[in-house]
């Protein structure tokens, strides 16, 4: 386990911390559900660290591409989590039966139900364009991993092909040197039968004087 994933790990155990105070805090009222709230702050600003950290470690790893596009999910995850601190803010201790305006009139009720209303719509309309957008970012990341890959493919072949034409002109020199080899030899062997037959000639022109002196005795 490398640092950038111990650095993950511990920032998970932040991000459960988070989640299960939040699903905790519409329990809450009062100045409980303050420090309930600080309590969630602190957390979210614990994984904010951490994600700085991740940030720093992604740009010098080896998957610098992928653990960027994590670190920008996980920034989208931190934003989930502060809006839903927000809702549960607006929810009352009673999940089920008040909430802040239970007692107020008709028309504050009306607006308190309007502005939660209008708060959960915004809420997942950003989380809606969130997704796209690391969607978006995802898909960017994979086609620059891709073409990051294929100028490494393109590189290599490259060398290969440098190194086979590397390969053709030694192989090209060597021929030429082996064909001025073969004309050497060829060389010596003319001349060697040259020799040759100079020698049997001479040799036969011994040995038909040697018969000529015989029989002019």
């Amino acid at each position: 386990m490398d640092v950038f994933e111990r650095t993950e790990q511990n920032f998970q155990h932040v991000c459960n911390s988070i989640t299960r105070r939040i699903k905790q805090l519409p329990n809450y009222g009062g100045e409980k559900k303050k420090i309930a709230v600080r309590e969630v702050e602190n957390d979210i600003d614990e994984a904010l660290k951490f994600i700085s950290e991740m940030e720093k470690l992604a740009q010098n790893h080896p998957q610098r591409i992928k653990l960027q596009t994590k670190t920008k999910q996980y920034h989208s995850d931190i934003q989930k989590y502060k809006r839903e601190v927000q809702l549960a803010q607006l929810q009352s201790s009673n999940q089920t039966n008040s909430n802040p305006w239970s007692n107020a009139p008709d028309d504050y009720q009306s607006q308190y139900d309007n502005q939660r209303q209008h708060l959960l719509q915004g809420s997942n309309m950003l989380d809606s364009t969130s997704d796209r957008l690391l969607r978006t970012h995802q898909i960017s990341a994979q086609s620059e991993q891709i073409g990051q890959n294929i100028l490494m493919d393109l590189g290599k072949q490259g060398e290969q092909i440098r190194g086979m034409r590397d390969k053709l002109h030694e192989t090209d020199d060597q021929i030429k040197s082996a064909r001025k080899i073969m004309t050497g030899i060829a060389r010596r062997l003319a001349t060697n039968k040259v020799i040759l037959s100079i020698i049997i000639l001479l040799l036969m022109g011994i040995i038909v004087l040697i018969i000529c002196l015989k029989w002019l005795r």
